[in-house]
């Protein structure tokens, strides 16, 4: 490896800054996506909230605030997120790329609501601007559609993005985060198929179908499960799960690059 310059002071401490600043950012959104499911189980455990179906439901309650703050939250660390850039020319996709998608998929999902199974039966009531003026039909497809995009996003971070690394033998370190990352982000892909291929037995079947998929509460493990696998990849991508890292590092491994 061809050694580097060496620098000044002030550009070595710029340089610490910048890193520090990406650890940042990736903390920050492990430790929402980790509090997102806690926080809204925990408002329906010391409420009177009923414990909802799904995590977007909790939008009809008191877990409004908690719903959109964190999802926007999320958004906006994502959106701000830059990560490396491209190896080589023509690499795809791109950290920005994924990262900013993942970003407009959040906030939509926290800006468009699902629909209130409360009020099931009766005549659609919006309750935001930009639901009454897309419509129920419209609506229901652009959440549930803008919410397969952020949880294949974050799919895509785990098996391509973050397993990227420097040409050359890898280090057990890396090794050892790369197979978190390839746990978590087939636990996300699985979550996802779980829950379509449940929502297709049951709530395709009829009006009693869902209603046992509501009470079951299925959908909110699942996307519990989703989302706390979101939480911890970043968490190790922010380099705040060390035990977790050594827990999975081969027993030996060539020197190597530890990589991105």
């Amino acid at each position: 490896m061809t050694p580097r310059p060496p620098q000044s002071g002030t550009s070595a401490e710029a340089e610490n800054e910048l890193v520090l600043s990406f650890l940042a950012v990736r903390r920050a959104l492990g430790v929402l996506g980790l509090a997102l499911p806690v926080a809204l189980m925990l408002v329906a455990l010391l409420t009177d909230e009923p414990m909802r179906p799904s995590i977007s439901e909790f939008y009809f309650g008191q877990g409004r605030d908690l719903f959109v703050g964190i999802l926007c939250a999320i958004g906006v660390f994502l959106w701000a997120y830059v990560g490396y850039p491209p190896a080589k020319a023509g690499e795809w996709p791109t950290d920005r790329l994924v990262s900013r998608v993942a970003a407009v998929a959040a906030i939509g999902v926290a800006l468009v609501p699902t629909m209130d199974k409360s009020a099931a039966g009766g005549p659609f009531q919006c309750v935001t601007v930009i639901q009454c003026w897309l419509g129920a039909d419209l609506s229901r497809i652009l959440h549930y559609g803008a919410a397969a995009v952020f949880f294949a996003m974050l799919a895509a971070f785990c098996l391509m993005l973050f397993r990227r690394g420097a040409p050359g033998p890898q280090s057990a370190d890396k090794i050892a985060r790369n197979r978190i990352y390839a746990i978590c982000g087939w636990v996300i892909l699985g979550a996802m198929a779980a829950i379509a291929v449940y929502g297709m037995i049951y709530a395709g079947r009829d009006a009693a179908g869902q209603a046992a998929m509501d009470r079951s509460r299925a959908v909110f493990i699942l996307e519990s499960i989703g989302v706390f696998a979101f939480g911890i990849s970043w968490l190790v991508k922010g380099e705040s799960l060390k035990p977790l890292q050594r827990m999975l590092e081969p027993d030996t491994a060539p020197p190597g690059d530890a990589g991105p």
